[in-house]
């Protein structure tokens, strides 16, 4: 679920308002630029994890992302015995995109990127009710404005762990 916040945000988780149906894959530069800069996102994603756990999510995910007061966007994460909740909030001041995100499970956690183009890491911690706080990072690559992969991440003695690895299309 956290993963999918960030870009969601992961994702984490781009372009301008009118780009979510006009985006080229020339338009991979500018994601994550501006306040606008992640609004290719809304819409449905269904999301394909080839490493499913407790802690990364199921199998399978739809993501619905949907524009919501301020200009940030809201986000619900659904899918088997899972579900989520976040938004990815622009600080125009810092230059900066915020995903905190919620899970029915109790987890809660905020990750946040400065970064902009077709590869942006979100970074920050997550509070697992189930193992404590987790440091956690998302590298969402985009291939084209309505495919993208989210690598999931948690820090573990100093060393990055992937436990999740997801592909997501724009239905």
């Amino acid at each position: 679920m956290r993963r999918h916040f960030a870009l969601v945000v992961a994702m984490l988780v781009a372009i301008l308002p009118c780009a979510a149906q006009s985006a080229s894959a020339d338009s991979l530069a500018t994601i994550g630029v501006g306040a606008h800069g992640w609004d290719l996102l809304v819409g449905t994603w269904s999301c394909k994890n080839s490493l499913p756990s407790a802690l990364s999510g199921p199998a399978t995910i739809t993501i619905a992302i949907a524009r919501s007061v301020g200009g940030s966007l809201s986000i619900h994460a659904s899918g088997a015995n899972y579900d989520g909740l976040g938004y990815v909030v622009y600080d125009a001041k810092t230059k900066t995109w915020w995903a905190p995100a919620a899970g029915s499970n109790g987890g809660y956690g905020t990750e946040s990127t400065q970064q902009s183009g077709k590869k942006t890491i979100w970074a920050g911690t997550f509070v697992d009710p189930t193992s404590g706080k987790v440091t956690q990072r998302d590298t969402f690559t985009f291939s084209t404005p309505t495919s993208y992969t989210d690598l999931y991440q948690i820090e573990t003695g100093g060393v990055w762990k992937t436990q999740g690895n997801s592909t997501c299309t724009k239905q």
